[in-house]
């Protein structure tokens, strides 16, 4: 009796620890950022069920997933049986699986909260990397939508009121040859001459500004290099390009280099500034730096940092990264890097040059 009664504890010590071992094999076989396929072919082979089966509550859709997340009823078949995996509080999944594995105490005690703590782990991870898909969709939207009406409105301007002042300065100019024996005829439209071709200067600059005609005509380099010649501070150049690369990246990248050129001429007190952009095999990487004041920031509240802060949101909806560094009287060095396709691979000689 006494013999017995050992060896039945002396299995049950040994069921114990064989349970432990299993308990601590689940983070093992199911990874950190696993796919629900991975959970349940983990769970299959540390429990040796070959036809266990993993469902997880969606509580957006009030039903069960499979692995595949689309909706499923869990069914126990057999010789299976269905387990909730839950707390008091909320539902996490449902395991089918061998009714046999009811049998030893520890799977409901120990194994079951194991996978609770798993699977709510990766449900968790599924929804955040779905909600951050979603949201980076949905930005890269915004900025093509962005992109086609500044588009829109430059063709509007160009085809539509520029034209209309452009006519009327040829009718000005002809009426100035009309009245030439009138000096106080001519004197006034001369004047009117003068306010109207400053009016078709500025439409023209505020129509370059909205995506300049230049960009998408003959590419990122030809923009940039017009770009620094007008600047009103001297801008040195180095780019090196395989040629042309997507819209959505030529679009991006031009506009980071304008906005960080108008911040150095209107807040940083710069007597230079450098703009670099350098295509490697799979990125783009824009480098905009002045010798300025410095103290720029993206989010304290003023005008500059409203306009850093649509770069960040331009530059992170292509997948990119912007960076600002600028401590009080060190200038400012803003850096955006923009992921490329495996098409852009080639270089071209570095060329470099600097506008006054």
């Amino acid at each position: 009796m006494l013999g017995s009664l050992t060896r039945t504890r002396y299995n049950l010590s040994l069921m114990a620890s064989l349970w432990l071992d299993t308990i601590g094999r689940i983070f093992d076989a199911v990874p950190d950022l696993a796919t629900p396929a991975q959970v349940q072919d983990g769970l299959r082979e540390i429990l040796e069920d070959p036809e266990l089966c993993v469902y997880w509550w969606d509580w957006e859709r009030d039903c069960y997933v499979g692995i595949d997340g689309d909706p499923d009823v869990p069914e126990a078949g057999p010789g299976t049986v269905a387990t909730p995996v839950e707390y008091d509080t909320r539902r996490i999944g449902m395991l089918v699986h061998d009714a046999r594995l009811l049998e030893a105490p520890e799977f409901s005690a120990s194994f079951l909260p194991m996978v609770r703590i798993a699977m709510e782990r990766d449900r968790l991870h599924r929804d955040l990397v779905a909600k951050l898909e979603q949201l980076q969709a949905s930005r890269l939207r915004l900025v093509r939508a962005s992109d086609s009406e500044r588009r829109r409105l430059e063709r509007n301007l160009h085809d539509g009121a520029q034209q209309r002042l452009t006519t009327a300065l040829l009718t000005l100019r002809a009426l100035e040859a009309e009245v030439a024996g009138d000096r106080g005829l001519i004197a006034l439209v001369e004047r009117t001459l003068d306010e109207l071709q400053c009016a078709i200067e500025d439409l023209r600059e505020i129509a370059r500004g909205l995506h300049p005609p230049l960009l998408a005509r003959e590419g990122l380099e030809a923009a940039l290099h017009a770009g620094a010649a007008r600047a009103t501070v001297p801008v040195e150049l180095d780019v090196r390009l395989p040629g042309r690369l997507p819209p959505a990246v030529e679009a991006a990248a031009y506009y980071v280099a304008a906005e960080a050129i108008t911040n150095t001429v209107k807040h940083a007190n710069a007597s230079r500034a450098w703009v670099s952009a350098v295509s490697a095999p799979d990125t783009l990487t824009m480098i905009v730096r002045d010798d300025g004041v410095g103290g720029a920031c993206v989010e304290c509240g003023t005008q500059e940092a409203t306009g850093l802060g649509g770069l960040v949101d331009r530059v992170e909806a292509l997948g990119g990264t912007l960076d600002v560094v600028s401590a009080d009287g060190e200038g400012t060095c803003l850096t955006a890097t923009f992921p490329l396709s495996p098409a852009n691979e080639a270089h071209q000689p570095l060329t470099s040059h600097t506008h006054s």
